[in-house]
């Protein structure tokens, strides 16, 4: 028993050590992979939409403290303010890219970033020089 007991500590100090290589050698734990092979990166805290609308409800409670109603604008100012926030909304996506490396529209609703791939695969280039060479 004791040897039975040994043994299964050694495979356990084992599997810890190759879980600390693998990390080492893929930067991620091999928890975070599924079964297909896909990793899933865990991320906390609000999403960017999620701290713009934090945001605008604190300056719509500032606006009504200061004016007593609620922010309403004319037509043609909400027109303005509109299209202004739709230039800060590009400007920010664009400075996501350049801190994140990937379009913030390539995230989906659970965080996950999802990659696009664009060209020929292997086989379509395969077949390609093939039908060349006949």
């Amino acid at each position: 028993d004791d040897a039975h007991d040994s043994q299964l500590q050694r495979y356990e100090k084992s599997l810890q050590e190759l879980k600390v290589l693998f990390v080492q050698k893929h930067g991620h734990d091999i928890d975070d992979v599924d079964e297909d092979g896909c990793v899933w990166i865990k991320t906390a805290g609000c999403s960017v939409m999620e701290k713009l609308e934090e945001k605008l409800a604190e300056v719509k409670c500032l606006y009504h403290e200061k004016f007593g109603a609620d922010a309403g604008l004319e037509d043609d100012a909400y027109d303005s303010q509109l299209q202004s926030y739709e230039k800060s909304l590009h400007e920010m996506k664009v400075l996501f890219a350049q801190k994140y490396g990937y379009d913030i529209n390539d995230v989906d609703e659970d965080g996950a970033v999802w990659t696009k791939t664009a060209g020929c695969s292997i086989v379509e280039k395969l077949q390609e020089k093939l039908a060349e060479v006949k």
